[in-house]
């Protein structure tokens, strides 16, 4: 047995103003979870602190919150493993939510992005068509198995910064449901799922990776990135994120360097005359500092291996 000391998250709506803080000491082993300890302090010290559990397996992904400053699941978080030199742990609610009480936040931004893109099969004909389930080959399932682990625990929502700075965005557990469902060979509504994730904001992921501390490991980054390139596929081009996507790329494969001056004009529209005109301050102010780029770009040595690296990798240019 261990002396430790949770150092919570307390706020209730009914009798508090603000949030607070509270110090609760427990005797307890360090071998067990931080959801272990959490339901011996409510069990055995103060009945009123509030969490969300359900399977203590890391199956049903209620047990979302703030350890320490990391979110994760408090059903699979060693004590030993998060206890700071005084023996304490610190729990909060998961950040970019709305705490509802102590350590439960409220969900419904989380679940209403999810329940936007029509999260389940809508296949072109009708069951009864089919004798039996509509086979899926085992090539076409790869793309979908590590989705599919996806809990909805939100500690990928929790931890995007880009979620705190614009709500709007659709988040990356979102995002990852939108390509589970694209890839789906079953499905008829790819075109519609890349329009409705595009509408929300797909392309403001700043890919940080953040997102990749996943307790399932789904890793809805590399989902992200599936996705816009999915989006460029069947022809989602207009618009700011791909168009700055397609120019970047293309410029460095033509010359192995980034061509700021294309860039600029890509992005926005070449047409977009109005939007030019607002960015027309800011390259005079880079004039006048002597930091306008050079209007031709002269290939770097070896960039025959650059676009060999573009080539392999299949990356859509304009």
């Amino acid at each position: 047995m261990s002396k430790i000391t949770l150092d919570l998250f307390r706020f209730d709506p009914a009798v508090d103003e603000e949030p607070r803080r509270e110090r609760v000491d427990i005797d307890f082993p360090d071998t067990s979870t931080v959801l272990d300890a959490l339901e011996y302090a409510k069990a055995e010290v103060d009945g009123s602190i509030s969490f969300r559990r359900s399977c203590r397996s890391a199956i049903c992904g209620s047990c979302s919150m703030n350890i320490n400053g990391v979110t994760g699941l408090a059903c699979k978080t060693p004590i030993r493993e998060v206890m700071r030199a005084d023996n304490s742990v610190k729990i909060d609610p998961m950040p970019n939510f709305e705490p509802m009480k102590d350590m439960v936040v409220h969900m419904d931004p989380f679940w209403d992005k999810y329940a936007r893109l029509k999260p389940y099969l809508q296949p072109a004909d009708k069951d009864e068509d089919h004798e039996r389930e509509r086979r899926v080959s085992p090539e076409d399932m790869k793309k979908l198995v590590a989705v599919a682990n996806c809990v909805m625990c939100a500690t990928c929502y929790a931890l995007c910064p880009v979620v705190s700075v614009d709500p709007s965005f659709a988040g990356p557990a979102a995002i990852a449901y939108a390509y589970r469902f694209i890839e789906d060979t079953r499905d008829s509504k790819q075109q519609e799922r890349i329009a409705q994730i595009s509408d929300d904001y797909l392309w403001l992921c700043a890919h940080c990776y953040a997102c990749s501390y996943c307790p399932k490991h789904v890793d809805p980054h590399d989902r992200i990135i599936d996705t816009k390139r999915r989006s460029i596929a069947v022809g989602q081009t207009d618009a700011p994120g791909p168009r700055h996507a397609l120019v970047v790329a293309k410029t460095i494969k033509q010359t192995g360097m980034l061509a700021e001056n294309e860039v600029i004009a890509g992005t926005i529209g070449r047409f977009n005359f109005r939007g030019l005109l607002k960015v027309m301050p800011l390259g005079l102010r880079m004039a006048s500092k002597g930091k306008i780029p050079p209007l031709f770009m002269h290939p770097v040595q070896k960039v025959e291996e650059i676009r060999t690296i573009f080539e392999s990798m299949e990356v859509p240019v304009a």
